[in-house]
């Protein structure tokens, strides 16, 4: 059995007394803190795909946010402390969910979580931080949407192809060895 406190203790920054602490201004958002609780979900901070969509994530943010693949929470809570009204975090792992609403929960923000969206989205934000080779499968677990505008990241540099099919690029960057996109449909 997997001891999370022992894991995030070792790799999530700004980790003590048993939480990671969150500070979005390290990430170009507000001055505001959040705690993570240990778990299973994905999202302690410590990879550089979690980083790059905090940096590429708007302040504020206005509407609705999907967070794609939710892990931890992480990217929600961030989206909700921006100013989203709404936020949806979807995964596809049972234990994910539980963490991230804990999460949640912890923070004192209200955000849903589940393993699919149940309502119609009108040029959402959807954040979708996960490897490439998940994003096709994720992808198709959206009901169909006319506009919106995605934030992407999990993709080795190595693998650099281009994402026409998502839409217009409007920023690149590039950390440790990982990109990540802000792209227009």
């Amino acid at each position: 059995m997997i001891d999370w406190n022992e894991q995030w203790a070792l790799h999530a920054p700004n980790f003590k007394k048993g939480l990671a602490h969150v500070h979005l201004k390290d990430y170009g958002g507000p001055d505001k803190t959040y705690y993570m609780k240990p778990g299973p979900g994905f999202g302690d901070l410590s990879h550089p795909t979690t980083q790059l969509m905090l940096h590429l994530m708007p302040s504020p943010i206005t509407g609705q946010v999907i967070d794609v693949g939710c892990g931890s929470g992480v990217l929600s809570l961030a989206a909700k402390l921006r100013g989203a009204e709404e936020v949806y975090g979807i995964d596809c792992d049972e234990e994910a969910l539980c963490h991230a609403k804990e999460n949640a929960k912890l923070n004192q923000l209200h955000c849903t979580f589940g393993k699919c969206l149940e309502k119609k989205f009108d040029h959402p934000l959807i954040l979708m931080n996960m490897i490439s080779s998940e994003q096709k499968c994720a992808w198709s677990a959206l009901p169909p949407l006319q506009s919106y505008t995605l934030i992407l990241s999990g993709i080795p540099i190595e693998e650099a192809r281009p994402f026409a099919h998502y839409g217009t690029i409007l920023e690149k960057r590039e950390w440790k060895g990982w990109l990540g996109f802000k792209i227009q449909h």
